[in-house]
């Protein structure tokens, strides 16, 4: 399970019953998954906070709520909330919902999965390795059932050691989590290499697909990508956030000289998902001073916030352009626009139209050996 560790005190029996009393207490966030060669999200890891104590992690909670015999309530309370946050998928994407074993099989659990509207398309069940498994027969069985309402099974922390090749191999799963210890430096460790390189053998060998958590350098990316392993998240790509559309990682994306891709080094812009700014919510407090694109289902820039006198201003329809369209041809369009938007930055697409990253006015016309002043990019008239 992908997520922080935090020094704070375990919750206690009275904050757990809180959230299983008021499921709104749970803050989901979410971690893309990437295609490491096509740099394209794929789906999503869904974690948790909470708002009776931020600072809080799944894991820490989970084991109050086991001391506590609340476990497989708090589980079953976490998956319907994964089920809920489904709806604001884009398209083409799967949402990953971390379940301990002993809770799939709990009567909680299956509950929630069972009454999932329109069954269970777009969800992994990704089976975590918190607690050993007492009866394989009986897990496989939910899990059936599960693949039978159109979930997908993932197991994590393979190559931790016999136990966790011992779950892909009991459980079959469509995906094959690595142990995120294996991808810390991995470039630089022959041994690591050899282990995911066996790994993704056994993992192709049963028509899984393996995904490496935990990416923080591009050498480490761009190792897996050379060893054919097809997913991947982490901090490199993007930290877990409140939305479901998210900035496209754009790494492994070759830019030619003079487009737009060549402009995109700087920080990743945030961005905010349509639907959730129509319901009233608001960037997140790190965004504070930024500008912060907002995105359609598909992940499609559809607008743009604008600090302004200690808020925001929405410009609709904000200028976009593929990567792969010349720099000094954008800047012409984009000194063209009205005197009020005309230094806002443009949004730069994938060929799709997806979203890759945010290129300010100043770095286009530092693109160019023309006058200082840009005048001559301008348009007859304006």
């Amino acid at each position: 399970m992908d997520v922080p560790t935090t020094t704070a005190v375990p919750a206690g029996r009275e904050t757990v019953e809180a959230v299983l009393a008021d499921p709104s207490l749970i803050r989901p966030v979410f971690q893309p998954i990437v295609d490491l060669r096509r740099s394209a999200v794929q789906g999503y890891e869904m974690l948790a906070r909470f708002a009776n104590d931020p600072s809080g992690t799944p894991p820490r909670w989970l084991a109050a709520a086991e001391r506590h015999g609340l476990a497989n309530a708090l589980e079953a309370t976490l998956v319907a909330a994964g089920l809920h946050a489904r709806e604001h998928l884009p398209r083409g994407t799967y949402l990953s919902i971390n379940v301990s074993p002993g809770a799939i099989v709990s009567s909680e659990v299956r509950a929630v999965l069972d009454a999932a509207p329109g069954g269970l398309e777009q969800i992994v069940i990704e089976v975590t390795e918190q607690n050993a498994v007492g009866d394989y027969d009986e897990l496989a069985t939910v899990l059936d059932r599960a693949r039978a309402a159109g979930a997908h099974i993932a197991v994590d922390d393979a190559g931790a050691g016999y136990a966790s090749l011992q779950h892909v191999l009991r459980l079959r799963p469509e995906y094959v989590k690595l142990d995120r210890g294996l991808i810390t430096d991995a470039h630089a460790d022959p041994a690591k290499l050899a282990i995911i390189e066996a790994v993704g053998l056994f993992a192709g060998r049963l028509g899984a697909e393996l995904v490496a958590p935990g990416i923080e350098r591009r050498a480490e990316q761009e190792m897996l990508a050379g060893l054919a392993v097809p997913l991947g998240q982490g901090f490199l790509f993007g930290r877990p956030g409140p939305s479901l559309v998210r900035d496209v990682p754009i790494a492994g994306m070759r830019a030619v000289k003079g487009d737009l891709a060549g402009l995109l080094d700087g920080p990743i812009a945030p961005t905010l998902d349509a639907g959730l700014l129509a319901a009233g919510a608001e960037p997140a407090a790190g965004a504070r001073g930024q500008v912060v694109v907002v995105l359609d289902r598909d992940a499609r820039p559809i607008g743009l916030l604008v600090p302004e006198g200690g808020g925001w201003a929405h410009r609709e329809r904000p200028l976009s352009a593929s990567v792969e369209e010349p720099a000094i041809a954008v800047a012409r369009r984009a000194l063209a626009r009205p005197a009020a938007t005309r230094l806002d930055p443009v949004c730069a697409c994938l060929p799709d139209g997806r979203f890759a990253g945010l290129v300010a006015v100043e770095r286009l016309l530092g693109g160019h050996t023309g006058p200082s002043d840009a005048s001559f990019l301008l348009p007859a008239g304006v």
